[in-house]
């Protein structure tokens, strides 16, 4: 593939790094967060509303570092790292209600990705949700965006043993799916996210999305810097092609 090629289109820039060798796709599994609603900065503003009755203020650098961290992961280490004089399941409980109360006023969706996925499904690829958030809010975010029944297999972090960088998520969705993990494609926008694709044996599409600032997507087998730049026609070709070498 020539640089022109992988560099196409006026306004998108790609970074491709390798290609499912031949295998045809079979299913798209969705990050939630940043990938099919801009939700990143609501999840900082419960993070920070939780802690904020202790007097800890929580910095981007910090909060970016747990992005796509299932919440019982993060809200321990913030016990522990603060000391913070609280019972577990007493700062779990008050998150989970600032998070609720935060996502029901305002979901802001990605509309280029809502528009993939009414296209995947029109292509009678399958579709699956692997999420760390709570089930509770997952399912109210896909209700309030009118594409709950688009997705045939729905995993969140209550439904694995560990979160993301670790695999299970992953993992679990695809056994839920019954395809195999090499005719699959997982969509990320978070460093922990691509992480435990790969680590699942799934090729991963890395989305910088702008307010998920600071997040090294290097190990993706692409890198797209705007959902507008995918279709449904361009992850066929990809999942068609073969396999290219890693960048030097």
């Amino acid at each position: 593939m020539t640089d022109a090629e992988r560099n196409s289109g006026p306004t998108h820039r790609w970074v491709f790094l390798y290609s499912f060798g031949g295998k045809l796709l079979k299913a798209v599994i969705f990050d939630m967060d940043g990938v099919i609603i801009d939700s990143e900065p609501l999840h900082k503003k419960a993070e920070r509303v939780t802690l904020s009755p202790y007097g800890i203020s929580l910095s981007d650098e910090e909060l970016n570092s747990y992005m796509g961290t299932e919440a019982r992961v993060l809200l321990a280490n913030y016990i522990d790292r603060y000391s913070l004089p609280v019972p577990f399941a007493e700062l779990y409980t008050a998150y989970r209600r600032n998070l609720i109360r935060i996502f029901e006023e305002s979901v802001e969706p990605i509309p280029a990705s809502l528009r993939l996925i009414r296209e995947l499904r029109a292509s009678e690829i399958r579709l699956a949700v692997g999420s760390s958030s709570h089930r509770d809010l997952v399912e109210l975010v896909l209700r309030k965006l009118g594409v709950a029944d688009a997705f045939s297999v729905v995993v969140t972090g209550e439904d694995a043993a560990r979160s993301k960088p670790h695999p299970d998520i992953f993992i679990e969705t695809v056994r839920r799916l019954g395809v195999e993990a090499g005719a699959c494609l997982v969509i990320e926008d978070s460093a922990n996210g691509v992480r435990a694709a790969k680590a699942a044996g799934i090729r991963c599409l890395g989305f910088r999305n702008p307010t998920s600032a600071g997040q090294d997507l290097g190990e993706a087998d692409w890198i797209v810097d705007s959902m507008e730049a995918v279709g449904v026609a361009d992850l066929r070709k990809w999942a068609e092609a073969d396999a290219l070498p890693p960048e030097s």
